[in-house]
């Protein structure tokens, strides 16, 4: 994190530690007003726990509706993989029959793994970047600090289970990459989702995919800004049915 998000974060969970002793978290969270529970959710800010109480998934409320709803039509039967474990991982074990999920940051998947040990549904897989010495990455990441690390095995790890996905969430390290890599095992009415949409480094890949893209922007949980996450599908079949 850089040193204002920090900072800011620190300054959270301070006030965080207040609030929970004077009984503010828990009026917020049972509270009618959506602007109230949102509020709620600032305090969880990079807390898997607390955000998997609130049992919420860090995407825009939108498209965590939107989700929810694709989900339920599929009656907790869904396939999915997830490119980047946290508290989605959580949100999505609840709601889906299978979840497939890739991480690079070996410690934080020692954290979840914890988390989801109860979890026979779903796997959890730690694959590193691999840092390179002589020339660019073949698949580099555009998060600073990662100048040096090739995500080629990260974004492959989608061939390591069989089948089409349901639904594929793409919210880890290299996205363009994993997006490219991703569309090819989205099933033919299944759902993609693509978070922090509005990234500038990410259009190249979303003006480039086959997909359909619909954005959804608004508030997110944790975030006190707004912010968008974009939502795929497969383009209509013009001699078949519709895909949803």
């Amino acid at each position: 994190m850089s040193v204002s998000r920090t900072a800011y974060v620190s300054a959270v969970r301070g006030t965080r530690a207040v609030a929970g002793r004077l009984g503010l978290l828990d009026r917020l969270a049972s509270a009618r007003s959506p602007r109230a529970r949102h509020l709620r959710t600032l305090f969880a800010i990079y807390d898997v726990d607390d955000l998997a109480t609130l049992d919420l998934p860090w995407w825009v409320y939108g498209a965590i509706d939107e989700v929810a709803d694709f989900l339920r039509q599929r009656d907790g039967a869904a396939r999915v993989f997830e490119y980047g474990c946290g508290a989605s991982t959580l949100w999505l074990a609840r709601r889906a029959g299978e979840v497939h999920s890739v991480e690079h940051d070996g410690a934080f998947v020692a954290t979840m793994a914890a988390k989801l040990a109860d979890q026979p549904h779903v796997s959890l897989r730690h694959v590193p970047a691999d840092r390179v010495t002589t020339g660019p990455p073949a698949t580099p990441s555009g998060r600073f600090g990662h100048k040096n690390l090739d995500f080629t095995g990260y974004v492959d790890s989608i061939s390591t289970v069989d089948g089409q996905f349901d639904l594929i969430v793409v919210d880890g390290r290299a996205r363009g990459a994993c997006l490219a890599r991703a569309t090819e095992r989205l099933a033919a009415d299944g759902l993609l989702i693509f978070d922090n949409s509005n990234r500038r480094r990410y259009q190249p890949a979303l003006a480039a995919t086959p997909l359909t893209v619909a954005r959804v922007s608004g508030a997110a949980p944790c975030l006190p800004r707004p912010s968008e996450t974009a939502l795929l599908r497969h383009r209509p079949d013009p001699g078949g049915p519709l895909v949803e």
